[in-house]
């Protein structure tokens, strides 16, 4: 069988290079492509077969106007860095060279697979130009040169996804890249609807949506068939991403809650997406992964289960240039998630969620959650400091339609600290065992950051409970932040149908504030009443102190006035089971 020489051995022997390149000389890089032949190491270099990175980014931003499409969009908070559109010659698109490279992995798993290696530019200003999506192979693993050359970009107009799993295959395996998604530049005809400059839109076929992923383009997709969207499932798929670096990808970075099996990813980082950084389930893997700046939640896992181990996500609602909703260059940031767990169970090995516009954890009807959960300075939805919101953002709800804020009207409802603490469990989230590390940040250069006010929401009316939760709780920067464990919206019932150890102490035995129908309280401890409208108030408009204990699931209160210590009485009140007897008043004597 005749091989050809490996490329170091081209290299190295000048008379047989030269004919190699004489060979691919004036030929087009699709049919040199074709000429791949096996190698008897099975390592296949793009370079070799004609295929060299031709897309490129401009150095300078070029000048923005929300009137004038002909004009290349770009996003502000990029200046000074290169333009993230992928161009070719000077006013040209960039060349598409998707069918040369999906040519050039299918004719490497047809001599039995191997290892395609492609190269790049160290200053990430040329990488390969991707117009349709490069499918990758069960034969085929794809391999760059590290994060710091080797680039695929998408080009304008697109309208896809980078990387896509070859329909009903397996074992897929991607590393050492970077995968530039041009956000800006991707169009999307009649997939978003609005009917005016960024209001009413139909958020159905938002990047932020998994459930539409085809109106969408993320880095990585992983579905059972991207050719056909109501394609039902196939079975596991095994699959192996590693040193990956997403930036500026419309959807997400990586998709990968269609498809089951145990997807892995190992130092991932997504920048800037225009969606959720990392949508993940169904056994998905992920190690050493970092989510800054998308414009909605960092993680969200819709179903199934997912293990984070030594995971972050950070500056998540940090929303951009709005140029595909209409939105035009107004700024803005929305209360996103750092980490939203839907229907499903998980794994947290040293996750933090920092800087995030709402909660840094959110689990909805999830059961069985658990690990180590680190929620810092977020709420920076209503943070004003200087150095967190220099150009002064407004505030927008996370779900967006038919908000006026970028009408430079009011937002409904106005997000508040108070409004989304560090962790929140919602629905029927139960049986989880949580360790919760939650606090403000320190000053950054001599400045307050982050609006961390409580630590822990949880709605027990929906089913919140059976928890398990060590809280620890602290205000890191000047003590006027961390305002208390459990929102003031909580329900009191959270307490004892939940097991909550806060700063080392049981919830239970704090002292806290009466909830305004004294009836509610079922759970032994100290309560205090301040002043008026207390339902059944034994001291009406008094500070009053009510201790309650608990034997044999029958409670009593006793209350005592605190500002006036001449009243004769200490008021008891009991429960035998068949409900609240009357205040019973006793003399102090």
């Amino acid at each position: 069988m005749e091989l050809t020489i490996g490329r170091r051995a081209l290299m190295a022997g000048g008379g047989l290079a030269l004919a190699a390149g004489a060979a691919f000389a004036g030929t087009t890089p699709a049919a040199a492509a074709t000429a791949v032949t096996k190698n008897a190491k099975r390592v296949y270099y793009a370079s070799d077969y004609g295929i060299f990175p031709r897309a490129t980014m401009p150095l300078v931003n070029l000048p923005v106007s929300p009137t004038d499409p002909t004009i290349r969009r770009y996003s502000a908070g990029k200046e000074g860095k290169p333009n993230v559109q992928a161009i070719g010659a000077p006013d040209t698109e960039a060349v598409d060279q998707s069918d040369e490279i999906n040519a050039f992995l299918q004719q490497i798993a047809t001599l039995g697979g191997g290892i395609a290696i492609f190269e790049g530019d160290t200053n990430q200003l040329v990488g390969y130009g991707v117009k349709k999506p490069i499918v990758m192979l069960t034969e085929v693993a794809i391999w760059g040169l590290g994060w710091n050359k080797t680039t695929f970009m998408l080009i304008d107009g697109a309208n896809c996804s980078v990387f896509v799993n070859k329909p009903k295959t397996n074992y897929h395996d991607v590393r050492d890249l970077r995968i530039n998604g041009n956000r800006w530049g991707q169009t999307f005809p009649d997939a978003l609807k609005f009917s005016g400059p960024g209001v009413d839109l139909s958020s159905d076929r938002h990047p932020a949506n998994p459930d539409n992923w085809q109106y969408n383009s993320h880095g990585i997709l992983l579905v059972p068939d991207y050719t056909a969207p109501n394609a039902g499932p196939y079975g596991d798929t095994y699959s192996n991403f590693e040193n990956i670096f997403v930036v500026n990808p419309y959807g997400s970075a990586a998709m990968t809650n269609k498809v089951g099996g145990e997807i892995r990813f190992r130092n991932a980082v997504s920048m800037n997406a225009g969606g959720n950084g990392f949508t993940a389930g169904y056994d998905t893997y992920l190690s050493e992964v970092t989510v800054a700046n998308s414009e909605y939640d960092g993680f969200l896992q819709q179903s199934g289960s997912t293990r984070f181990t030594n995971t972050k996500a950070f500056w998540c609602g940090q929303v951009l240039d709005r140029w595909q909703v209409g939105g035009g260059a107004v700024k803005m940031r929305r209360a996103s998630i750092g980490y939203k767990i839907v229907n499903g169970c998980c794994e947290f090995s040293s996750a933090e969620a920092q800087n995030c516009g709402g909660e840094g954890f959110w689990l909805q009807d999830a059961e069985s959650v658990n690990g180590q959960l680190s929620s810092i300075a977020n709420n920076m939805i209503a943070d004003t400091a200087a150095i967190s919101n220099p150009d002064g953002w407004g505030p927008v709800p996370n779900n967006y339609a038919n908000d006026a804020a970028w009408n430079s009207g009011p937002s409904s409802p106005k997000p508040a600290p108070g409004d989304h603490p560090g962790v929140r469990l919602k629905g029927k989230s139960k049986y989880n065992n949580l360790s919760i590390t939650s606090r403000t940040a320190g000053p950054q250069a001599g400045v307050g950051l982050g609006q961390q006010a409580y630590a822990l929401g949880i709605d027990y009316f929906g089913g919140a409970k059976e928890n398990n939760i060590s809280v620890t709780h602290s205000d890191g920067y000047n003590g006027q932040r961390a305002k208390g464990i459990l929102t003031p919206e909580t329900p009191h019932s959270a307490i004892p149908h939940n097991w909550i150890l806060a700063n080392g102490k049981p919830l239970s035995d704090a002292v806290r504030k009466a909830p305004p129908t004294i009836d509610e309280i079922d759970a032994a401890g100290t309560y205090i009443m301040m002043g008026s409208g207390y339902t059944y108030n034994p001291f009406p408009g008094g500070i009053v102190r009510i201790t309650c204990v608990e034997l044999d699931n029958h409670f009593a209160l006793e209350a005592v006035r605190l500002d006036a210590s001449g009243a004769p009485f200490t008021n008891i009140k009991y429960n035998d089971g068949l409900g609240w007897r009357g205040w019973v008043q006793q003399s102090r004597a």
